[in-house]
């Protein structure tokens, strides 16, 4: 069957890497998402979708082709007169509005019910059981079976306690991903808000993880979190100026953070600051051939690391809130 996964706009060939090695065939990569073909048993797919890193939801297609000879036969299979269901639609391009192609597919799937069971299946828009997929796109209309549940699998349990610009866990995991966390030794998130990066780290087994943030609430923030996630054990935390790193740790394979814009809220031009001097400091706490993946929108950013001795390895767009940014890659000659 073909399945569609959705994640981080900018990542998709991260996300689709780690669906790949479930098994998954991709055969596109599109703005947010990965399509893929998936012939394991479809309780198979679940599983590991509830304990993805990447993924932020899918859904298995069963129909694509013409509104009007839509074939709703398969949904038998999955909702029964005791089951209640939602149908979520979404309209891209010129069509039919999204209440209307709901409204259509509903009626069809209660049809499709009644005939083959004798009673139709309950309707329940707030918390459905089951919830059926219409998309359509570009003038053809794609149905099918969500898959992961309508919250998206970004949100991890840990996340009890979170900055005000907290990263999402599928980007920092992504981030830590590109930089090839698995082979690090020593890696440092100097600038850690909640500390999601770190957390995420441990999933790599990298067997010195720091945890560091200026501000202590911070670091208390981000020790809760990782209490809850079972992993505080795994990490050392500190009160630390980013700017100081290599007075604190020398020899760092992996430096992942997501620092301050300044676009928001303070300044620019002081964060600008900011960046110089962690650069320098950065470039002293690694080690040779130490790597630095950070996300910023300020374009300097780039220069900044090169005046100070770095190699950029990759930058690429990716969409963080509502905002694009730069996610960069810095390597120490």
């Amino acid at each position: 069957m073909k399945v569609v996964f959705t994640t981080n706009p900018g990542l998709e060939d991260v996300a689709a890497e780690e669906v790949s090695e479930w098994g998954v065939k991709i055969l596109s990569l599109e703005e947010g998402r990965a399509e893929g073909l998936w012939e394991g048993d479809l309780e198979d797919l679940v599983w590991k979708l509830e304990r993805s890193n990447t993924i932020h939801k899918a859904f298995a297609l069963f129909y694509e082709g013409d509104f009007e000879k839509v074939d709703l036969s398969w949904v038998k299979e999955f909702i029964t007169p005791h089951a209640d269901f939602a149908v979520r639609a979404q309209r891209i391009g010129e069509g039919p509005e999204s209440p209307e192609i709901a409204r259509i597919i509903g009626e069809k799937v209660i049809d499709e019910v009644k005939k083959f069971y004798g009673s139709p299946p309950k309707v329940n828009l707030d918390y459905p059981s089951i919830v059926i997929v219409a998309e359509w796109r570009f003038g053809k209309l794609r149905v099918g079976l969500l898959l992961s549940g309508e919250e998206s699998l970004h949100r991890r349990y840990y996340r009890v306690y979170e900055h005000m610009a907290s990263l999402k866990p599928t980007i920092a995991y992504s981030m830590l991903k590109m930089g090839e966390a698995e082979r690090a030794q020593v890696l440092v998130d100097p600038m850690c808000g909640s500390g999601t990066i770190a957390i995420e780290a441990t999933k790599f087994l990298v067997p010195k993880i720091y945890c560091f943030d200026i501000k202590e609430k911070y670091v208390k923030i981000a020790k809760m979190n990782a209490k809850v996630a079972l992993v505080d054990k795994m990490i050392e935390f500190d009160v630390w100026d980013a700017r100081r790193l290599h007075e604190r740790v020398e020899g760092v394979d992996l430096i992942v953070t997501n620092p301050p814009y300044g676009v928001r809220m303070g300044s620019p031009k002081k964060v600008l600051k900011l960046y110089e001097e962690f650069a320098f400091s950065a470039f002293n706490a690694l080690k040779e051939k130490g790597k630095v993946v950070m996300i910023t929108p300020l374009r300097e950013t780039e220069e900044i690391f090169e005046e100070r001795g770095f190699e950029i390895v990759e930058k690429r767009n990716v969409y963080h809130g509502d905002l694009w940014v730069k996610l960069f890659i810095f390597k120490k000659p």
